[in-house]
């Protein structure tokens, strides 16, 4: 039998069916039960024409009937496509035309963004309802199930036919071009990335994993499939507090958290509520992040809070899940963390701009993935996916796929690999050329900085400049010429932004990263006094 995903979750059920599976707030459904719910939404979608293959989308807030519906989905032989419930309706739009979602999972609660959608051209089928609020469309030619009959319909597993080949996810992903990319995952990219998972970080039945990242990020993948396939409980972090501090701690403290996975940026809220020596949060095991580089700075306040716990920095991307882990032992300086060696499913190649390997220590190259987890490619897009899933110049004698990151990495000594930047990340000033991310650190360093995020903005002129937008710590009055005086201490002149801007808050992405195309569109920023 192949090795699915529904496969591996139903393993855990059989040995763990009366365990918590889920929990979200007050309520929780076992591993039997979760699995049953489960199987009554894939008996719906297969009594309204859902056949192998075919796209589902899922336009839920996070909850116990998302994360079934999901499974639902796939034990229904189709694919996941999990949309922002919180995003414009304009992109759910996109995303719903682009991979032919004509079946749609929903509550009633997001009745008005439906209709607003079916008003504006969008096409879909059949909507599907779970939850307790009931759904009524203006657009007649929609066929409605309703939560009534989806709960009528039978639990018991439906025949399976998917393969490990198959598709089980599309994660939509911002695009270069401005346009989301559909990065298609299949089961074998999730089960391999399971197995390495779990067994990297101990996963086992007395865990409680939380879920921080939303459904459609894949850091959910580990929340969800790694949690569930070793019969463990995922605790489901409500969407109205991802970025609250005080009540994440007090998340983490009530659910006896031993895992926590999420970005730096919101394990830097966390840690500014932590109270030294909190007792409560000693069940805490395991931190990891991954999506965006930790301030060496930052991270030691949150190591010397929670000691009891293992630190680790995953380097990872949509198309190939984790590539590369390291375990943080302890920060001697603040020199940026280092992204470690590779995963023991993946292997790791650094092509020079002539696609030649490089091994010497010191070497500064393109990083490239090969493995299991390495997606199928870009839904609807094959110029794209040759562009960035190649044939491997080491072994032009038989094929053998590479993912292109686009991510520059430094070789240290060891193997030990060191992010350096984007390759878009570099922009040219008066025939400089600059990392944003290197005058980022040295603006991190200043006292009187909460956060930053460093831009390029185009003069009236046409020419280019660096802004710096921060955040500062409180009570703070930073100054463009206090900042350029902390910088000559590290950089050069020509390295030192123009302009700095004051922010209560930097725009962030719905899975909690800094949103730099928001901050880069921005023109009604103030800029600070000299």
């Amino acid at each position: 039998m192949p090795t699915t995903v529904p496969r591996l979750l139903e393993e855990a059920h059989a040995l763990r069916t009366s365990a918590i599976a889920v929990s979200c707030g007050a309520a929780s459904m076992t591993h039997g039960e979760l699995m049953a719910e489960s199987n009554r939404i894939a008996n719906a979608l297969k009594a309204c024409g859902v056949k192998r293959g075919d796209r589902v989308g899922v336009y839920l807030d996070k909850s116990i009937a998302s994360l079934a519906s999901l499974i639902g989905i796939m034990k229904a032989d189709a694919v996941c496509v999990p949309l922002d419930p919180t995003g414009p309706v304009a992109r759910m739009a996109f995303i719903v035309a682009d991979c032919g979602v004509r079946v749609l999972i929903t509550s009633g609660n997001k009745q008005g963004r439906l209709e607003t959608l079916l008003a504006d051209g969008g096409e879909l089928d059949t909507v599907v309802v779970v939850g307790d609020r009931p759904l009524d469309l203006a657009d007649a030619s929609v066929r409605i199930v309703s939560a009534a009959q989806v709960a009528q319909a039978s639990g018991t597993a439906p025949p399976r036919h998917a393969l490990e080949g198959d598709l089980a996810y599309i994660l939509y992903t911002s695009g270069s071009t401005g346009r989301p990319k559909g990065v298609m995952l299949t089961h074998r990219n999730i089960v391999a990335f399971v197995e390495w998972a779990a067994r990297q970080f101990g996963v086992g039945p007395a865990d409680r994993v939380s879920s921080h990242a939303p459904f459609h990020f894949d850091l959910s993948l580990f929340d969800l499939y790694v949690t569930l396939a070793r019969g463990a409980t995922v605790c489901l972090v409500p969407q109205g507090i991802g970025f609250l501090g005080v009540d994440l701690v007090k998340f983490i403290a009530d659910n006896r958290i031993t895992i926590w996975q999420s970005v730096p940026s919101v394990l830097m809220i966390v840690e500014k509520h932590i109270k030294e020596r909190q007792t409560d949060l000693g069940a805490l095991r395991v931190v990891f992040f991954a999506g965006e580089p930790y301030p060496p700075q930052a991270l030691r306040g949150l190591m010397k809070k929670l000691p009891g716990a293992r630190y680790f920095n995953i380097y990872g991307a949509t198309e190939i899940n984790d590539v590369t882990c390291h375990a943080i032992e302890h920060l001697p300086d603040d020199a940026p963390l280092p992204i470690g060696k590779p995963c023991g499913h993946m292997e790791v190649v650094v092509l020079d701009e002539n696609d030649r390997p490089l091994t010497e220590t010191g070497s500064i190259g393109e990083l490239c993935a090969r493995g299991p987890t390495v997606a199928k490619g870009y839904w609807g897009d094959p110029k794209m996916t040759a562009e960035k899933f190649v044939q491997n110049p080491v072994h032009d004698d038989y094929e053998d796929r590479l993912y292109r990151s686009g991510d520059l990495v430094e070789i240290r000594r060891g193997g030990v690999l060191a992010y350096v930047g984007r390759r878009d990340a570099q922009v040219k000033i008066r025939g400089y050329r600059i990392n944003l991310r290197e005058v980022e650190e040295a603006v991190l360093k200043h006292p009187e900085v909460a956060a930053v995020a460093v831009v390029d903005r185009v003069a009236d002129d046409a020419t280019r400049y660096l802004a710096a937008v921060v955040e500062t710590t409180e009570g703070a009055e930073l100054s463009l010429r206090a900042l350029k005086r902390h910088l000559s201490e590290s950089l050069p002149a020509y390295m030192a932004p123009e302009t700095l801007e004051i922010v209560a808050e930097l725009p962030k992405t719905s899975t909690g990263k800094v949103d730099r195309q928001a901050l880069k569109a921005a023109t009604d920023l103030e800029p600070a006094h000299p």
